[in-house]
């Protein structure tokens, strides 16, 4: 009995963690670390670049998250995203939206209170050109990889 709630325990938390797509994730990572040091004066400031790291992170992948919600859909026509979470119905979309939405909000928030309101500022635009303007045209015209270029450089 214990086995089969740990089993499904853990298979849950595998089906959240692949929400949020964790390779694309730590690509803006990447990016976010050598930003961060090449803005540096003096000596690197390692907390602060912890801080602005997983804030950063939960911005990323509740976006990613919030992506698979609005595409679940049509996710579920196709071959290759079929078996993902939530079109498989191992998450259901309310279950995903609240992950994602709770996600983004969170590294919004200790962006802001922690490090800078620029830089939450930055993670809201981000978040918003991924998800209200590459998103939806993804479908539509492939020009949407110009607009995916912008929050991917911010």
């Amino acid at each position: 009995m214990i086995t089969d709630a740990l089993v499904f325990s853990t298979a849950k938390i595998a089906d959240y963690l692949e929400l949020t797509k964790p390779r694309l994730v730590s690509l803006v990572l990447l990016s976010t670390f050598v930003g961060f040091f090449l803005g540096s004066r003096g000596s690197l400031d390692v907390s602060l670049l912890g801080i602005t790291l997983f804030g950063t992170g939960l911005v990323a992948a509740g976006s990613m998250a919030l992506n698979q919600w609005m595409e679940h859909d049509a996710d579920s026509r196709m071959s290759r995203t079929a078996s993902r979470p939530i079109p498989s119905g191992r998450i259901q979309p309310a279950e995903a939206f609240v992950f994602g939405l709770g996600l983004s909000l969170l590294g919004i928030f200790l962006l802001y209170f922690s490090v800078h309101l620029c830089c939450a500022v930055l993670a809201i635009l981000t978040a918003l050109i991924y998800l209200v303007l590459y998103t939806p045209l993804k479908r539509k015209t492939t020009l949407c990889t110009i607009v995916g270029a912008v929050p991917g450089n911010i």
